[in-house]
């Protein structure tokens, strides 16, 4: 063999080797990202592209819905990746990184060795971009102020003077495209700032000159002859101060301290008096209104700023008195036409005290009652809960289909009266509701039960007029009932007359045994059910029929004690009957006084 041929052998030998060597490095390394590659510290080299952007997606998921984190003026921001119209390009991003095959000796080398930290590719969405920013101006900017002072009591604080802050919102679309996706750490936003016009020598200027003055001391205000004086701790809560233009300009909330002129202003001024509509004599008459001489309110708070920066000895004030009418005129009560008996009603009790003290409150709180055109008569809010406090002594009620005792037994006689009243008068009744079982004295099916806060008396005066509501209180005495009348004064409107059904549905009581220690016996009363009519006519002709239904339940029979037969172990001791009553079942039974 030849050296020539020798050569060849070796050189085609070698050429082998570096061609298996070559084969496989691009067998390994063709198609992967480059060793030492990164986004966002999160590695990717090594990885085939699809498996480098199924890595990217789920380390970078967290992040790129994370609110953008930004910073102005000492205080940080936020804005949504999504209302910026931000997002990651995954695939965009993996093809930055180096991916995809390629026979490139330099390619392969680079994918072996190579490798750094990549940028993710971000597009966005410019409409929500400059949409977001906009929203983020409104959050970052504000003007700059200029030093106030306030009062705590009545010392005075000073607030300095603080710079404005505007957002350059052409340069804030790169700043916030740049701090996404975002890390966390807040990023500078662009920003200008503007200065307060006064110097912050001026705010202690206001101090000395008028905050501390102010509150050296009560000020006086006159008219005439008298005079009222007002603390420094009642001026305090509407008192503010503010610098402008190195001025210092007090501010007072005359009605802030209007409740305070109402109270204190008595001794100065004549409080003008509404015209209403009151009983004199047999009938209802028009109280002419009265106008009134007020401090005026437009002048009363210049004239205390004025004396309030005043020393010791001049902190004094004349103020002037204004004509004012009364809001409801005599001709507006008038034209009320207050001036009929349109609804007239009474109802008797027997004897008791509570219900003398019960009915009579309840009578005098609703009489007098003005109602104008489509004014609403509530009895539980003229009337008030029924407390001692409020007038009221326990008296007898029904609670679950039996008598109970509890303050306000009684109020509803005037409720029922009331109804019965109003049922005539032609008014729309809004809400009543009968007693759940009959007491004779009253008008079967139309009469009305009350109970605070709940269970309520409500018509409303759809007469077209104006009503007042008048009540007659007789008390009783041992040897005679009392009576409540109530009467309505309008226009008549409307003609009524009542009807009923028949009783249907009748139930009948059952005996009930009860050995509470605070039973009270009940005679038994039937249930049944009834509908009352209300006929509605003008000129002889019905415009409508109303009904009322109400179904009565049976007022059972409860005898206190146990029932006959029953073997009863006494306690230790043995058992004191109460004051008045027989052990037995033979107690007599009684209706209790409802």
């Amino acid at each position: 063999m030849g050296r020539k041929q020798l050569a060849g052998i070796i050189a085609a030998a070698g050429l082998g080797v570096v061609v298996v060597g070559y084969g496989a490095a691009f067998a390994f390394a063709g198609d992967k990202i480059p060793g030492d590659t990164t986004v966002l510290g999160i590695p990717i080299g090594g990885l085939s592209e699809k498996d480098a952007k199924a890595k990217l997606t789920a380390g970078l998921q967290d992040r790129a819905a994370a609110p953008i984190a930004l910073k102005a003026g000492g205080s940080t921001f936020q804005v949504a990746p999504a209302d910026a119209g931000l997002t990651v390009d995954v695939d965009k991003t993996v093809d930055a990184a180096g991916a995809g095959r390629s026979l490139a000796p330099g390619r392969i080398w680079h994918a072996l060795t190579g490798g750094d930290a990549v940028e993710p590719v971000v597009t966005k969405d410019d409409a929500k971009l400059k949409a977001a920013v906009d929203k983020l101006a409104g959050q970052v900017n504000r003007k700059a102020t200029e030093g106030t002072i306030t009062f705590k009591g009545t010392k005075p604080v000073k607030h300095e003077p603080a710079d404005g802050l505007e957002l350059d919102t052409a340069k804030a679309v790169g700043a916030v495209f740049a701090a996404y996706p975002s890390d966390g750490s807040p990023k500078e936003l662009p920003v200008g700032v503007t200065k307060p016009q006064a110097a912050p020598e001026a705010i202690e200027k206001a101090m000395t000159e008028f905050a501390e003055p102010a509150m050296s001391g009560p000020i006086r205000l006159t008219v005439g002859s008298k005079s009222v004086e007002l603390e420094p701790s009642e001026l305090a809560p509407a008192l503010a101060v503010s610098v402008q233009e190195g001025k210092v300009i007090p501010a007072l909330s005359t009605k802030v301290l209007e409740p305070l002129f109402q109270q204190r202003f008595k001794t100065l001024e004549t409080l003008p008096k509404d015209a209403t509509v009151q009983i004199v004599g047999a009938g209802p008459k028009v109280v002419p209104a009265v106008d009134g001489m007020v401090v005026d309110r437009a002048k009363v708070g210049a004239a205390i700023l004025s004396i309030l920066p005043k020393p010791t000895g001049e902190r004094r004030a004349a103020v002037p008195l204004t004509a004012t009418k009364a809001k409801f005129t005599t001709e507006q009560a008038a034209a009320l036409g207050i001036t009929q008996n349109i609804g007239d009603f009474k109802t008797e009790f027997p004897h008791a005290p509570y219900r003398n003290t019960n009915i009579g409150t309840a009578a005098a709180k609703i009489n007098g009652t003005l109602l104008k055109p489509n004014e609403i008569f509530s009895l539980n809010k003229i009337v008030g809960e029924r407390t001692k406090e409020n007038g009221f002594a326990e008296g007898y009620i029904i609670s679950g289909g039996k008598f109970e005792k509890d303050f306000g037994g009684g109020v509803s006689q005037s409720a029922t009266t009331t109804f019965n009243a109003a049922f005539f008068a032609g008014v729309k009744i809004l809400e009543h509701k009968a007693h759940s079982v009959y007491i004779s004295r009253y008008p079967v099916g139309r009469e009305a039960t009350v109970a605070w806060p709940s269970v309520d008396l409500k018509f409303q005066n759809d007469s077209g007029h104006g009503l007042l509501v008048q009540t007659i209180f007789k008390a009783s005495t041992p040897g005679s009932k009392g009576s409540i009348r109530v009467i309505i004064w309008g226009t008549k409107f409307i003609d009524v007359t009542a009807g009923q059904s028949g009783k249907t549905n009748v139930r009948q009581p059952s005996v009930v045994y009860n050995t509470a220690a605070k039973c009270e016996p009940q005679a038994p009363t039937p249930g049944f059910d009834i509908t009352i009519y209300r006929y509605l006519a003008k000129n002889g002709v019905r415009q409508k029929t109303e009904s009322f239904t109400t179904k009565y339940n049976a007022a059972d029979d409860i005898r206190c004690g146990p029932k006959p037969g029953t073997v009863v172990t006494p306690p230790p001791g043995g058992v004191t009957p109460p004051p008045g009553r027989k052990p037995s079942s033979s107690t007599t039974v009684t209706r209790p006084p409802s």
